[in-house]
């Protein structure tokens, strides 16, 4: 049965919203639609979890009135459901529907990110949660990107990662030398935590405890981990990591279109955000450094 389909005659037919609002409705519910054909997702089935990633990537690719919009048109969609008793509860429930004001993203220093990559291991939990950093610092994917990635997605020889992001689209992201490297220790240790729990083979890159494939919601706490150990009081998401990935590239000299496909972006004004942080950097240092400069 294709709920969406009733949804929208009823919103036309019952409520009589506008033209307008139907069309739009019907546009953002076929994107996620196909979000969930991609992923063998079912509506009736969405989970929380499943909502906070699809929010995610929607907050990367579009304006924050956009994704006010698309979601909600999904918590309308969602309201209609459990009217109808189709659904028990409302997974969009609990995402931020405020509007935030503009401003620039937090990104990480090369220093900091050294300081991140350079903390010591001790056992497997340490390493993969090291890796969880590497992968996106060097590549620039999202965090829904990294938890997806499978062993056979990795072409080590080509020093590539084959992803399947928005829309169906695939692309490759590319690897250091050294990432390469830490990639295969990571691998051996991932096969030595499988067999000593008893946890079985797993398709999954990045693995969690129970030795399947590393949740959303534990990503975060992981790096709620993370900034508390490095004493850090600025925003640290996996979104800030790929911030600084885009934003250490453009400040070395990247050209822009070449950041815009390593991110994945449809558009390339989804990507001048980080002409505007390395604007807003190389102001900085030239106010601290420039004898003249905006000093009394």
């Amino acid at each position: 049965m294709d709920y969406i389909e009733d949804f929208l005659s009823y919103i036309s037919k019952v409520r009589a919203l506008s033209d307008n609002t139907v069309i739009s409705y019907s546009t953002d519910l076929r994107a996620w639609k196909r979000y969930m054909g991609i992923r063998n997702l079912d509506p009736l089935s969405f989970t929380k979890e499943d909502a906070a990633l699809y929010a995610e990537y929607l907050s990367d690719e579009f304006s924050e009135r956009s994704v006010l919009r698309k979601l909600t048109a999904l918590r309308t969609f969602y309201s209609y459901l459990e009217r109808k008793e189709i659904v028990k509860s409302d997974p969009f429930q609990g995402i931020s529907m405020r509007m935030k004001a503009q401003r620039l993203p937090s990104v990480l220093t090369e220093k900091e990110v050294h300081d991140l990559l350079s903390l010591p291991r001790r056992d497997f939990h340490d390493e993969r949660d090291h890796m969880l950093f590497l992968l996106i610092y060097s590549t620039g994917m999202r965090i829904s990107e990294a938890l997806s990635v499978d062993v056979k997605d990795i072409e080590f020889s080509q020093r590539r990662i084959l992803i399947r992001g928005k829309g169906g689209k695939e692309r490759f992201v590319f690897l250091p030398h050294e990432t390469v490297n830490e990639m295969k220790h990571y691998l051996e240790m991932r096969e030595l935590y499988l067999a000593e729990t008893g946890k079985g083979e797993e398709d999954a890159f990045l693995i969690g405890d129970k030795g399947r494939r590393l949740p959303f919601s534990s990503s975060h706490i992981i790096f709620d981990k993370y900034k508390h150990i490095l004493g850090w009081q600025k925003e640290f998401t996996p979104h800030t990591l790929r911030h600084s990935f885009a934003t250490h590239m453009m400040d070395r000299g990247a050209d822009i279109r070449l950041v815009q496909e390593l991110l994945g972006h449809e558009s390339i004004s989804t990507t001048q955000i980080y002409t505007h942080v390395s604007r807003a950097r190389l102001k900085k240092v030239y106010e601290e450094t420039h004898p003249h400069a905006g000093k009394e």
